[in-house]
């Protein structure tokens, strides 16, 4: 009996992957369809934010993900990842039509609060559902590949919501292109209905919800994970700063057109599609952690050439932007969900997301405001990143088992 038992349980496990692994692709295709992305700033300009505000919208928008991230991880770990899958859209979409409707601050404010719990949901929940559902036929060994795959889609939806984006706002104004984010949100929503929960996940809610702190600590405390969270705010300040000062950087070189700008992050965005699907190539062939410390070295050099000016001839330097961008998604998540147990899955993840957003709340004013030359500060910021990658380099853990910390439900 206990082998039919198991025998039905792994046969279910099979169906829930067969069925994840087919619909996760065209959920993955509009999780993050920003077409307004491009020309956000531009038309938060015309709408009388200038660039301080700009910068303080940001700001908010950052701490609002850093405050949602740890209870909506906590409410994923709880409730399953379905449920967030369909949420998360959900909120993005609310939060972007809130945007499109605002003319002062205050509306904007209440829009990226929105967009950041929107955005908050979705931090772990997609990389835990895809991870047990392989876990739970026993296939774990694949999630780099798959997650790959499925990181291949997000960028291709992105790239093509962005050109999308730069034409809407071309053809009927740049508030075009915020309604339209509005509405390719909803399909993501409408994949997530489809998607199964992994049987994985069904033992979580009796014991999710209880020493949330006690819980993190456990997972923190290990030298590999403490060391990753370290390793992944530095990363996502880089990236960041580089993606939110590109709009400036183009506005001084005299090229507003949104057109043109949804031309660029789409060609962007496509130059980085290849490498997000080859992530675990480079994964294999370096090494978790060497292809780790590699991508902060990349957004470096990019910010050291952009340094130089801003001829639209230094444009190709933020290309090596774009290949961190593309595959850090699959190789920090493969490198975390080998090394967490289920029940902390999602709300661990989001505590990453948390230090890296926090990071960059603290880090973006400083460096960013209406006084300042962007092509300056990326000297300045270039400068301290090696400094600060020379020292994750020295720290990074050593002879240490990549072997999956597993709870007893997981063996």
């Amino acid at each position: 009996m206990q082998g039919n038992g198991a025998s039905s349980e792994q046969a279910k496990g099979q169906r829930v992957l067969a069925r994840n692994l087919a619909v996760l692709p065209a959920f993955s295709l509009f999780t993050y369809p920003f077409a307004c992305v491009p020309v956000l700033y531009f038309f938060m300009r015309d709408r009388g934010i200038d660039k301080s505000e700009f910068a303080a919208l940001q700001s908010i928008y950052y701490i609002g993900m850093a405050v949602f991230e740890l209870p909506t991880g906590w409410f994923t770990d709880r409730f399953g990842r379905k449920l967030s899958l369909v949420l998360g859209p959900l909120l993005l979409a609310l939060g972007f039509f809130r945007i499109f409707r605002a003319h002062v601050f205050g509306e904007f404010a209440v829009g990226e609060l929105m967009f950041a719990m929107g955005h908050a949901t979705l931090s772990g929940p997609p990389s835990a559902l895809l991870f047990e559902s392989l876990l739970g036929v026993g296939r774990e060994t694949e999630y780099l590949r798959q997650e790959s795959r499925m990181s291949g889609w997000r960028g291709l939806g992105t790239a093509i919501a962005f050109l999308a984006g730069g034409v809407a706002g071309h053809l009927f104004g740049l508030s075009a292109a915020v309604l339209l984010t509005s509405v390719l949100c909803a399909f993501a929503f409408l994949a997530a209905l489809f998607v199964h929960e992994p049987v994985q996940s069904s033992p979580l809610a009796r014991n999710a919800g209880h020493a949330v702190a006690r819980r993190l600590v456990a997972v923190f405390r290990k030298r590999e994970v403490a060391w990753l969270l370290s390793y992944f705010v530095l990363l996502f300040v880089l990236m960041r700063y580089g993606f939110h000062t590109l709009q400036p950087w183009l506005e001084r070189s005299k090229t507003e057109g949104p057109l043109f700008i949804g031309a660029v992050t789409f060609v962007f965005a496509i130059v980085a599609y290849p490498f997000t699907r080859k992530a675990y190539l480079l994964g294999n062939w370096l090494g978790e952690v060497i292809a780790l410390l590699t991508l902060p070295v990349l957004v470096s050099c990019a910010l050291l050439g952009m340094s130089l000016g801003t001829s639209l001839g230094l444009l190709p330097f933020f290309l090596l932007l774009q290949i961190p961008f593309g595959v850090h998604w699959p190789i920090v998540h493969s490198y975390a969900n080998h090394r967490i147990p289920s029940r902390d899955r999602a709300l661990s993840l989001s505590a990453l997301s948390f230090g890296g957003r926090i990071g960059f709340a603290a880090c973006f004013p400083l460096v960013f405001h209406t006084g300042s030359k962007v092509e300056h500060d990326y000297l300045a910021v270039a400068a301290v990143s090696i400094a600060l990658c020379l020292v994750l380099a020295y720290l990074r853990p050593r002879g240490e088992s990549p072997a999956t910390v597993r709870t007893a439900s997981e063996r």
